[in-house]
């Protein structure tokens, strides 16, 4: 029972936060990435249009999660908890192989992020 509990307090705890909090501001960030999922899963335009605020929603709460979690255990376990509930809310538009496909895309376009600027550093030193 513990568990289960130590399970769905945070999934509640996001799905009251993602109903209350306003529309989070997109960035430069947010295009680039919206426009590497379309490419990488296949998005047409009305998809795009629909998952745009989902997804900028999604980025700002795995934001928080970072910024506000210590413990590394409990950070993952929000983390997966956030990528079920958010992959609840794609199904309905992009179906459930895409919708699971995002996250791995999602890997994947942060790492070439992070490649991408350890680049750069490497460069200016």
């Amino acid at each position: 029972m513990k568990r289960i509990l130590i399970f769905l307090l945070p999934l509640i705890m996001f799905q009251g936060q993602a109903q209350t909090q306003p529309a989070p501001k997109p960035s430069r960030v947010h295009d680039i990435f919206l426009d590497y999922l379309t490419e990488k899963i296949s998005l047409t335009p009305a998809e795009k249009k629909q998952l745009r605020p989902i997804v900028i929603q999604y980025l700002t709460d795995s934001k928080k999660i970072s910024k506000t979690q210590q413990d590394p255990l409990l950070r993952e376990q929000e983390r997966i908890a956030l990528k079920i509930n958010y992959r609840k809310r794609f199904m309905p538009i992009i179906g459930e192989p895409r919708s699971t496909r995002f996250f791995s895309e999602e890997q994947l376009f942060r790492k070439k992020i992070r490649e991408e600027l350890s680049k750069r550093n490497v460069k200016e030193n």
